[in-house]
């Protein structure tokens, strides 16, 4: 893999090989016993030019959970936005985080899964997670205006979401237990237990 095609890599796509061989290497034995050197191998490359992407596994690991993370938010951001009648945009966004799911499963797995050992990657991964259900909360308040009613409101929506976002994580880890399952069964499970709650949230303030 260090031969010739690797050479006529651009940065940007020797950069997400990098990645790419990252999120194998996480999903498979965790931050703390992956190795730079089992991340270059896997990328065909060597070290040193690994670290000239990336300056240490921890920043690695930041990127990568970001960039997943930013990757789904904008799927569902595209469906929420568009002019279909609520319940259909709803259905449409929790199946784009499944078909996230079954197209990159290595990085979903480890943005779903909390990292060991390191409290700085503890700490990094935990407000990517924060980050992220903050993304959804301001997604469905941008429906109505949702934060301007009951003083409780902003909670409540972000408890909402913070326990339909950890439900799917959970989810998309027992799929994979479950493979022959198909993504639209997981779609309308999701939707029979989440949409009445969430119509809650997109009706008019009292």
């Amino acid at each position: 893999m260090t031969g010739r095609n690797s050479a006529r890599l651009t940065r940007q796509e020797r950069r997400q090989r990098i990645l790419d061989a990252a999120a194998d290497a996480f999903a498979l034995d965790g931050y703390h016993a992956t190795s730079i050197r089992e991340i270059a191998a896997r990328a065909g490359i060597t070290k040193p030019v690994l670290y000239d992407h990336f300056p240490s596994k921890q920043r690695l690991y930041v990127e990568l959970i970001e960039g997943a993370r930013d990757k789904l938010t904008m799927r569902g951001a595209a469906v929420m936005r568009s002019g279909a009648p609520a319940e259909s945009r709803v259905r449409a966004a929790i199946d784009a985080f499944f078909a996230y799911v079954e197209e990159r499963p290595t990085a979903a797995r480890v943005l779903f899964r909390p990292p060991e050992g390191d409290s700085e990657v503890i700490e990094a991964a935990e407000r990517v997670q924060r980050e992220a259900t903050a993304a959804l909360v301001e997604l469905v308040a941008s429906e109505r205006d949702l934060l301007a009613g009951a003083a409780d409101r902003d909670r409540r929506l972000q408890l909402f979401m913070e326990f339909t976002k950890r439900g799917l994580h959970g989810l998309a880890g027992w799929w994979r237990e479950h493979p022959d399952l198909p993504r639209e069964a997981l779609v309308e499970a999701v939707m029979d237990l989440i949409w009445r709650g969430l119509a809650r949230q997109f009706a008019a303030p009292d």
